[in-house]
């Protein structure tokens, strides 16, 4: 997610669970959900090469 788009509440979920895993000192938690969080959808509209896989 980029600065000026709009989280989703799948986004913010991972988001709060990461940080409760942080407080909780689990740090493999907290990755975990780091990753889960980067690898949900962009909310952006992507361009017409980038729904083919082709550079921009």
């Amino acid at each position: 997610m980029t600065a000026g788009t709009r989280s989703c509440a799948q986004c913010e979920e991972y988001t709060a669970l990461r940080e409760k895993a942080k407080e909780d000192g689990d740090y493999d938690k907290a990755t975990t959900y780091e990753i889960l969080r980067r690898r949900h959808p962009s909310h952006e509209m992507p361009s017409r090469t980038a729904r083919w896989g082709l550079p921009a």
